[in-house]
C-alpha cells in the first residue's frame, strides 16, 4: 500500500504543518509530506523528540514547540508561523492522547478534551488568516473509528464537570473533531474563503493500541500476530491523512476513512462519519460553546 504522485496535488515548496509529529501516523505523514518536496513544520510538544524527528525526516522539516494544552503557547507557535511563513498551505490536526489520568490543564480544561479537541479549534483559529486565502489549502483533523461510539453529546459534561471516564472522553472528543470540521467547512464556503476543512480517521495503526494491550500480548510472535492480522502500520494509518490533506479527489467536508467494513485496516477511502455529525443544531450548540471556551470567534 502507497500513495501515489498521481493520487495527491504537488507539494513542492507547500508549507504544511502537522501536529503531532514526532512519532507514530503524524511522524510518517511529515515524512511523506517532505519526501513530495513540501517545507514540513513538526509541531510537537517535546523539544528532543521534536529535533530528533527533524533530524530524521530531513529535507528541509523545521521543529517548532508546540503545546496544545496552553492557549499561551499556541499564541507564541502562531506568532512565529506568521513571522517565517507568512502563509500555510496544509495545517494538519493530529496531536493527541489516549485515555491519560485525570488532569487539568492551567486553562481549567480536562487534558483530552483540551489536546484533541479544544487545541484543534484553537490553533486553527489563530492560523485562520494565514491560509484562509491560499489557492487549494487545506485544514485537516484527525480523527478515530472511536467516534462512531459515541452516541450523544452530554454539554454539560463536556469537560468532565460532572464525572471523567477515559473511554466515553475519548469517543466524545473524536466526534467532536469531526463535527468541527463540517461546521467551519459551513463557515468557511459562506464566507467564499479559498481553504477547505476536510476530516479523516487513521484506522487501528499498532502505534495506537501498544500500550493498552494486555501484558501477555505485548511479546514476541504474538504481538505481531495480532497486528499483522488485524492492524496497519504507521506507515499505512498515514495514508488517509495524506490523502484528506492533499488528495486530488479530496472536497470540503469530506471524511477519509478506510474502505473495509469496520474500517480498521485498509485503503483510505471517502466514507459515512456517526451520524451525529449531521445534526445542525448540535454543530452549532458546539461551535457556541467552544467559542465561549477559547474567547476566539469566527
Amino acid at each position: 500500500m502507497e500513495i501515489l504522485k498521481e493520487n495527491i496535488h504537488n507539494l513542492e515548496n507547500k508549507i504544511v504543518i502537522v501536529t503531532g509529529s514526532n512519532c507514530g501516523i503524524g511522524f510518517e505523514a511529515a515524512k511523506i509530506f517532505a519526501n513530495q518536496g513540501a517545507k514540513v513544520v513538526l509541531a510537537c510538544r517535546d523539544d528532543e523528540r521534536g529535533r530528533n524527528a527533524e533530524e530524521l525526516i530531513g529535507n528541509g522539516s523545521k521543529y517548532i514547540n508546540l503545546d496544545l494544552t496552553s492557549f499561551k503557547n499556541i499564541n507564541n507557535f502562531s506568532k512565529i508561523i506568521k513571522s517565517e511563513f507568512g502563509s500555510i498551505d496544509i495545517l494538519l490536526n493530529n496531536a493527541g492522547v489516549m485515555f491519560p489520568p485525570f488532569t487539568k490543564t492551567d486553562e481549567g480544561l480536562e487534558l483530552t478534551f483540551a489536546i484533541n479537541y479544544i487545541g484543534y479549534f484553537y490553533l486553527t483559529l489563530k492560523l485562520l488568516d494565514l491560509i484562509k486565502n491560499v489557492k487549494n489549502s487545506r485544514i485537516v483533523n484527525v480523527s478515530s473509528i472511536a467516534h462512531y461510539s459515541a452516541k450523544e453529546i452530554n454539554f454539560e459534561n463536556l469537560n468532565s464537570e460532572q464525572n471523567y471516564d477515559k473511554a466515553s472522553t475519548y469517543n466524545l472528543v473524536n466526534l467532536l473533531r469531526v463535527m468541527f470540521t463540517m461546521e467551519l467547512e459551513k463557515k468557511l464556503r459562506e464566507k467564499e474563503m479559498e481553504t477547505i476543512a476536510v476530516a479523516c480517521h487513521p484506522g487501528v495503526a499498532k502505534t495506537n493500541l501498544t500500550r493498552h494491550l494486555p501484558g501477555f500480548l505485548k511479546k514476541g510472535f504474538l504481538l505481531n500476530i495480532v497486528f499483522s492480522t488485524f492492524f496497519m502500520s504507521a506507515y499505512e494509518g498515514a495514508l488517509p491523512l495524506v490523502i484528506a490533506a492533499a488528495g486530488t479527489n479530496v472536497k470540503g467536508g469530506d471524511f477519509v476513512g478506510i474502505d473495509s467494513k469496520r474500517q480498521m485496516k485498509g485503503s483510505p477511502k471517502i466514507t459515512k462519519p456517526n451520524d451525529l455529525v449531521f445534526d445542525d443544531n448540535l454543530r452549532i450548540k458546539l461551535w457556541n460553546n467552544t467559542q465561549e471556551i477559547t474567547g476566539l470567534y469566527f
